[in-house]
């Protein structure tokens, strides 16, 4: 006799195959969360076939535009859910589902858990946002982070109670990056400019991700070396304008690039950097150590706690422009091979299998 599922709703603000986000390593991992959970899932803006979704019972898309219809359709999917059986809610950011939900559980008895996974608290001229989170946070039944450093930022600046945050990694699925490609084929597919070394920057361009920090950091080299900016953004065009004043010809912006894509080019460059002011766990570093890739990286959110040992040199103070460059130039005259088997078993931890359990565990 097969053991009864558990039932969940998983609620998914995007579904988009190409996207060049970190929500394309959220489908598989629900399609696969499905094998054990009895799963209905709700999508707040679609733009893929959702047949991708295999293992799951049911999919339920958003289909209005108009914000007020929007907000009434969500809870009106919330509340179907519900009454087909579903307790327990799992909201991946959303601030409109984590309050839909919480008032549906509070009236009929279920709990909801709310991922978020950053330091907002460090932009508090958005007052908006930080209203919509910290109301969310409170009517949550928990909050679900990706590293135990974020637990008092959330806790002090939110005034929430730690136990009723739990963490559970971000993941990757290292066969992803396991795979060796042609680097003259790599180079010619992204139309790279020819460089001795390719230093790679992969993130959504705006300033807390440290996109103003690139162009004195690459003055720092010079044309043997070759700084690929992959990503879109609202600072793209002022950064692209910055470089063409800076006269800089090695740097290269090559724009959005779909994360299907990102082993690629990992796996042609020969150094990762993030100079970031603001993270949470960066699932990029976990890519990156997939690919056996070093990095330099901000000391920020749960930058250390997440590198492995032959990484902790290389994690440099928020704008500490000078460590960024030694740090870079140093990686690069070190053999690449000394960090791979660190990078490499560094990342098991983040295997996307574990992480499926402690997901699952969560609703137990």
């Amino acid at each position: 006799m097969n053991k009864k599922k558990d039932k969940l709703c998983y609620i998914l603000p995007l579904f988009d195959l190409k996207t060049d986000s970190h929500f394309y390593h959220i489908y598989d991992f629900i399609n696969k969360a499905a094998v054990s959970l009895d799963l209905t899932l709700i999508i707040e803006k679609n733009s893929s076939d959702t047949s991708f979704f295999s293992n799951v019972s049911h999919v339920q898309i958003q289909r209005f535009t108009f914000l007020p219809l929007r907000i009434i359709e969500n809870l009106f999917l919330i509340i179907q859910a519900r009454i087909t059986g579903c307790k327990k809610f799992y909201i991946h950011y959303s601030y409109i589902s984590a309050l839909n939900s919480s008032i549906i559980c509070k009236l009929t008895g279920g709990k909801n858990w709310y991922w978020n996974c950053g330091m907002m608290w460090l932009f508090k001229k958005d007052r908006l946002n930080q209203f919509l989170i910290k109301i969310s946070l409170h009517s949550v039944n928990y909050l679900v982070t990706g590293a135990e450093s974020l637990i008092d930022g959330y806790s002090e600046n939110y005034k929430i109670s730690k136990d009723k945050i739990k963490v559970m990694p971000n993941w990757i699925d290292p066969s992803r990056f396991n795979k060796k490609y042609n680097r003259d084929s790599i180079i010619k597919k992204f139309s790279l400019r020819d460089g001795k070394y390719y230093i790679l920057f992969l993130h959504r361009l705006v300033q807390r991700k440290g996109v103003n920090y690139i162009i004195p950091i690459a003055k720092q080299f010079g044309s043997d070396y070759t700084f690929i900016i992959a990503g879109d953004g609202p600072y793209k065009e002022t950064l692209r304008n910055k470089v063409l004043e800076a006269n800089l010809k090695n740097v290269q912006i090559i724009g959005k690039v779909s994360n299907d894509q990102v082993p690629q080019l990992m796996n042609v460059a020969d150094v990762f950097f993030m100079p970031s002011e603001e993270e949470g766990f960066p699932r990029v570093l976990a890519e990156a150590m997939a690919s056996g890739l070093p990095y330099v990286a901000s000391d920020i959110g749960g930058v250390k706690e997440i590198s492995p040992t032959c990484e902790q040199e290389y994690i440099y103070p928020v704008g500490d422009l000078e460590g960024f460059v030694f740090g870079i130039k140093k990686i690069l005259t070190t053999n690449k091979s000394s960090f791979e088997n660190c990078l490499k078993k560094k990342s098991n931890d983040y295997n996307q299998s574990d992480v499926l359990n402690i997901f699952i565990n969560l609703f137990k």
